[in-house]
């Protein structure tokens, strides 16, 4: 890379990212893989927004990993709460959705000089940006930073300008670590902004001089706001928007304009045959280009958002993560069909996969299910899309007739809940024709329902009890590091209590009766993880005998947290125990486990390679199992899987497990869960040639121990994710020998009902097809009754006993011993024929009401309406009913023939 002003400017996104990793490789940073968008453990965040989220842990000292120094870029996504920059995107020149965000980190290591010094010398050497385009600024009173930019880097005192606590400030929460930033500019020339002072112009916001780099000196602890001391060991977070070094480094004005974005907008343009028009005086100077040219720019954000979440695991839905990747994939397609008639979505995430996967390698690992995840929400929502807007246009309409420009929470709620439409695209529209929506009666109709739509996430909230434990385990973790788990090789072990707690405080002791949570140095005990559940069992006092109950087992950052409950004695901390796990439970959930990698490797082999885990749940009860697929299993499909999985375990395999680097592991062929945090040492678990995937759980030690594996169910869970539900082990052989008892019993009775002698003829029943065929004989006998009760009614006699009313319409009222409402409306049909113009009104018989048919000719029907005779009766009599013109039915609560006919023949 040549050290002149021009180097940077040929330079691709790619090489920018790679530039900036290799810089600070060669600076002592392990480079550290993007972590999922999903964060893990951390129900504070909806998406991965920052670089430093992964190491959040690291910065709170909660967690020990074998580098000080760390490089990433981050996948990130801004489109809920406080970082919501959904409604700009597309309208401004850097607001997106999704970004990368390049990052340098130091945990303890190095601080304000070095990082200073880092980012100046990679920008202006390694990118070769003109140092008199570059300025800085730090918070009001960190005069050590501002001393560092003048001196160590030469920076002129007027190109360092001061900002206070909004702008120069960073805080992780209402405590915790906090600490003052400084902030690297790119001027791209007056001509560009309103404002000619480069402070101002900084302060405006405009697009004239934008920053490209946030260095955050964490050197303090926030105890209570306001309440600060300095930390023992400051650490460094700097994060540097990929796409907008890009912009600057290919000297482009506008995000979209360079090749991170370009790729998807060919392809638009080409699916589309449409031009993208970037041109600033044309899209200024034509209203219906630069609308055409902002909705390249959403197609082509939204996108990358759509894939690289649903890469990651997120699948549209209402609620939660799934309904902001729902509303950014139909704001995509909304602002698709404003130009073209044709998919431009699919497309357009078929080359993001096309264009990143060499640096995200889950996007063509993944490709099939997030292109048919695509593929069915635009889909579904085109098929609603017309109709919703029709109602919405109606809606708005009627308002504007009247004078109003509100839209109410009613109809935003309607067009939600029963169009699938996005409140915010909702608000758009009505926007578009200067309607106001009212989000707020739409919100409170929402909680009304119970509908849990996030838009905003405001993270799980923690009880005190959740807040208590975290900070109990973090600061076992501080003292005494993890606890060591010996439960793979052994179910009981010899240990220490180091650590007590009631549920709501830390303790020196608990006595019998009382119920909290215990850690020990060492336990047999598996924690809650990956899928499975904790193990229960018992705990001995190896001094005073006390006994406890271990109910769960859970772990906070590598501390193990027994729940527990006194049984006998009284527990004090420093005391030796000895852990006993419940073997009978053990087994079993080490059984649903391991069949649980033999059916996702069965699922594989039999639907195809784009299937992959999206949850499980394992314990001694069932394994659950969800997976990636569009369409629900054939009972031919199952049967297969079942058959698979049930041969590898009669083949024995052996299980092993082997300690290695994440890389080794990718070579040694094991199947990874995208979304989930490895760290520097894997455990893969090995089942013969069968199945070979990345898992920390316990297993049975052969495929032979897992005896049986039988499917109970597959369901649907959400768009594109199917369930199994599965019995393995001894409950497996429990289920079967269960079924197979009922189905000899419901064949000994087939034999009876048969008059069959044999044994041999029942054994031969194929139950299924006998429970058919006698359904077909009931269907036969109800109809040969149904006939016989019709053929029951005299017609003749009936019609005789027709009047005219007020209204000079011929009436037949009459009763029928019957409740079947089918049988009675053939009846009214017939004597409606017989009659050939009139009403009729047929009463039935049941015992806690009375069934109303009536029925109307064609021509009374016109003049008079069958659901109003109804709705009269009802409301006469008591009841409920309704239906067409010519057509109605109901039951009315108390009546005779006579008051029916009395009152029709006063009142109609």
């Amino acid at each position: 890379m040549k050290n002149s002003n021009n180097s940077g400017q040929n330079m691709s996104s790619k090489e920018v990212r790679n530039s900036f990793i290799n810089y600070f490789k060669k600076q002592g940073h392990t480079h550290v893989a993007s972590s999922s968008l999903i964060p893990e453990n951390d129900n504070t965040l909806l998406f991965a927004n920052a670089g430093m989220n992964q190491f959040k842990n690291l910065f709170l000292g909660l967690e020990n990993r074998d580098y000080k120094r760390a490089v990433t870029s981050q996948k990130c996504v801004r489109a809920g709460g406080k970082h919501n920059d959904l409604e700009n995107v597309g309208f401004t020149a850097r607001h997106h959705t999704f970004f990368e965000m390049l990052g340098n980190f130091s945990f303890g290591d190095y601080f304000k000089k070095e990082a200073i010094h880092f980012a100046w010398e990679y920008l202006t050497k390694d990118l070769g940006l003109d140092k008199n385009k570059l300025y800085v600024t730090v918070f009001q009173n960190d005069d050590e930073a501002a001393d560092i930019w003048h001196q160590q880097e030469g920076i002129p005192k007027e190109r360092i300008f001061r900002f206070g606590e909004k702008d120069n400030f960073w805080r992780m929460g209402d405590t915790g670590p906090c600490g003052p930033c400084s902030e690297i500019f790119y001027d791209r020339g007056e001509e560009y902004g309103k404002v000619k002072d480069p402070f101002k112009s900084i302060e405006s916001g405009e697009d004239r001089i934008i920053e490209i780099w946030n260095l955050v000196f964490m050197q303090f602890f926030e105890k209570a706001p306001g309440v600060m001391e300095p930390l023992p060991k400051p650490s460094v977070d700097t994060g540097s928007g990929l796409e907008r070094v890009v912009s600057v480094v290919q000297n482009k004005l506008n995000n979209y304009d360079t090749d991170v974005f370009r790729p998807m907008i060919e392809r638009a343009c080409k699916v589309g045959s449409f031009d993208y028009i970037n041109d600033l005086k044309i899209l200024a100077s034509n209203k219906e280009q630069s609308e055409k040219t902002a909705a390249m720019r959403v197609l082509a954000d939204h996108c990358r958002s759509a894939g690289f979440l649903i890469a990651d695991g997120a699948l549209p839905s209402n609620e939660g993560r799934g309904y902001v990747l729902r509303r950014i994939m139909r704001r995509a397609i909304r602002y698709g069909r404003k130009l073209s008639d044709k998919s431009l979505l699919y497309p357009m995430v078929d080359e993001l996969i096309l264009s990143m996967s060499d640096v995200y390698p889950e996007l063509a690992q993944r490709k099939e299910h997030i292109l048919s995840t695509v593929r069915d929400e635009e889909t579904r929502f085109l098929q609603t899309l017309d109709t919703g807007s029709d109602i919405l246009e109606g809606e708005i309409q009627n308002l504007l007739k009247q004078g109003k420009k509100k839209l109410s929470g009613e109809v935003l709620f309607k067009l939600y809940d029963t169009y699938g439409f996005p409140v915010d695209l909702s608000r758009l529209i009505a926007e578009e024709k200067g309607v106001q929506a009212d989000e707020t009666d739409f919100e409170k109709l929402l909680e009304q329902a119970k509908i849990k739509a996030k838009a905003s996430w405001k993270g799980r909230s923690m009880d005190t009890d959740q807040a208590h434990l975290i900070s109990l385990a973090s600061e076992f973790s501080q003292k005494h590091q993890q606890t060591q788990f010996q439960g793979y090789i052994s179910l009981d072990a010899t240990a220490r209590v180091i650590g007590l707690s009631n549920g709501h405080s830390k303790v020196d002791s608990l006595t019998e009766g009382q119920t909290g949570y215990l850690i020990l140095d060492k336990t047999s005990f598996y924690a809650e993880g990956g899928g499975q559940a904790g193990d229960k069992g018992l705990i001995i006092s190896a001094e005073s005998q006390t006994q406890l109950r271990v109910t769960n087992t859970t772990k906070v950052n590598d501390v193990f947290l027994h729940a527990i409950e006194v049984v006998k004695g009284k527990l004090k901390v420093d005391e030796k125990i000895n852990t006993k796990v419940d073997v009978k439970v053990r087994r079993q959930t080490a059984a649903h486990h391991s069949a649980t990698h033999l059916l996702h490797a069965a699922l594989r082999k039999t639907l195809g390679t784009q299937v992959t885990q999206a949850g499980s749940l394992v314990d001694e009860q069932k394994l659950r199992f969800d997976f990636t697929y569009n369409k629900p299993l054939t009972p031919e499909e199952i049967e297969k899987i079942e058959a698979l999985v049930n041969e590898e375990i009669s083949l024995a395999s052996p299980v092993s497990t082997h300690l290695m680097t994440p890389s080794q592991a990718q070579d040694f062929g094991a199947l990874a869960l995208f979304g989930e945090k490895y760290g520097d040492q894997v455990r893969v678990l090995k089942m013969g040639d069968f199945s070979c995937e990345l898992c920390g759980g316990t297993h049975v030690n052969n495929t032979s121990e897992v005896r049986v594996f039988k499917v109970v169910s597959e369901s649907g869970v959400s768009s594109g994710v199917r369930r199994i539900e599965a019995l393995a082990g001894d409950l497996g052989l429990s289920y079967l020998f269960k079924n197979l008892l009922e189905n000899q019993k419901a064949k000994a009775e087939a034999q009876i009902h048969e008059g069959w002698e044999s044994f041999l003829e029942r054994e031969k029943l194929e139950l299924p097809v006998w429970i058919e065929s006698k359904k077909n004989e009931i269907k036969l006998l109800e109809k040969q009754i149904k006939k016989m009760k019709l053929d029951q009614v005299d017609l003749e006699k009936v019609v005789e006993q027709k009047f005219a009313a007020n209204s000079s319409h011929q009436f037949v009222v009459f009763q029928v011993a019957s409740s079947e409402r089918d049988s009675l409306s053939e009846i009214a049909d017939r004597v409606k024929n017989k009659i050939q113009s009139g009403i009729v009104i047929l009463l039935g018989e049941a015992e806690e009401s009375t069934p109303l048919i009536v029925s109307l000719s064609k021509d009374v029907s016109a003049k008079l309406k069958a659901g109003d005779i109804v709705k009269s009766l009802t409301q006469k009599f008591g009841g409920k009913g309704g239906g067409r013109p010519d057509f109605a039915q109901g039951s009315l609560t108390s009546a005779s023939l006579v008051d029916v006919k009395n009152y029709c023949q006063n009142n109609f």
